[in-house]
């Protein structure tokens, strides 16, 4: 199963979705939820300017780095408004510090800027997201009873879907599997389809935003 430039790009806007219905609804939302609304928009200039500089010939690395420091940035804001690091700020400011660090050392001194992804950074900070998410939900299915109605379950369910697959084609990446192109194309191909079933899941969490359906971390 291998994706043509076309489809590749068709799945790639599906985020345009759930940013749309952002902008529509964006006076509805609670403010808790606004940092991943945020991050909606930046990931949908990020894909645009990602299609651009492709048929263009440039490369996209450059802006897939930064974009990739500011996503780790805005998902910890997310959290936070979530009340996940309430009784653990430290940890909070932890993480910030462990993601920039890690990225910029990966980034400026591993190797020359722009000339490699971060893929040692994705590992770490999807890793962590993954584990907020599931702290989330757990909290989530002793308080919330509809919960596939439920916009903090659904966007946590997402990142858990994206960044998991994301995990493990990381490793392959990075212990040598990229060698067979035949086995990259596969691996890129399954991304792009995950890709596309977050975003809609992403959308379908910004319809059921509102400002009653807030949801604070409960102890």
């Amino acid at each position: 199963m291998q994706f043509n430039y076309v489809t590749a790009v068709i799945l790639s806007l599906s985020i345009l979705i759930a940013g749309i219905i952002g902008i529509v609804r964006f006076s509805q939302i609670d403010n808790k939820h606004k940092p991943f609304i945020y991050l909606i928009w930046v990931g949908c200039v990020n894909e645009g300017l990602s299609i651009y500089l492709a048929f263009n010939g440039y490369h996209t690395i450059v802006n897939g780095v930064v974009y990739d420091l500011c996503e780790s940035l805005f998902l910890l804001w997310f959290f936070k408004n979530l009340g996940v690091f309430k009784k653990q700020r430290n940890l909070f400011y932890f993480l910030i510090v462990l993601f920039t660090v890690i990225w910029f050392v990966e980034t400026f001194l591993k190797s020359r800027f722009g000339s490699s992804f971060t893929y040692y950074f994705n590992v770490v900070y999807y890793f962590v997201v993954v584990l907020l998410s599931i702290r989330v939900i757990n909290n989530l299915l002793f308080s919330e009873k509809e919960l596939l109605k439920n916009s903090t379950f659904l966007i946590c369910i997402g990142l858990i879907l994206f960044f998991t697959y994301g995990i493990i084609s990381r490793m392959f990446w990075l212990y040598g599997l990229k060698n067979s192109i035949e086995f990259v194309m596969k691996v890129q191909s399954i991304y792009m389809l995950i890709n596309f079933l977050s975003n809609l899941i992403y959308a379908l969490a910004v319809m059921y935003m509102s400002k009653r359906q807030a949801f604070t971390f409960q102890f």
